[in-house]
């Protein structure tokens, strides 16, 4: 009846639930309504709302800085995880250059793991599958 969906009306109507400085941010043009809309759940939406704005985020890094306050008590950031050691950093930069490829490698807990290998285009793709076929 009013020319926009069910799903835009009811996300609409949830950002009325933000506070009111929240909202001023959506007025004045400091935020979209994706960044506010990653909000909603948040502990702390106006203090995080303000960090959004003053550092520039963008819609997806708004949604993980939010999920992450939501998944830590007390609204705290989870602490980033360790970055990879250096063998396993020297291995994916070794396996790149003879590949060509961006390589990613993840270890889990249980000694198993994953290699991937990122390709740009459908060309690279073949290319990768003719190297494996060999």
């Amino acid at each position: 009846m009013i020319g926009k969906s069910r799903s835009h009306v009811a996300n609409t109507l949830r950002l009325l639930k933000l506070p009111e400085s929240v909202k001023q941010y959506l007025n004045d043009g400091a935020m979209t309504a994706g960044h506010a809309r990653a909000l909603i759940a948040a502990p702390d939406p106006a203090a995080l709302a303000k960090r959004i704005v003053e550092e520039g985020l963008t819609v997806r890094s708004a949604e993980t800085l939010a999920q992450a306050t939501i998944s830590e008590p007390h609204g705290r950031a989870k602490t980033a995880k360790p970055d990879k050691d250096a063998d396993t950093r020297a291995l994916e930069k070794r396996l790149s250059d003879v590949l060509g490829f961006s390589v990613e490698i993840r270890h889990k807990p249980n000694g198993s793991g994953e290699v991937r290998l990122h390709y740009a285009s459908l060309e690279q793709l073949d290319d990768i599958v003719r190297r494996l076929e060999v």
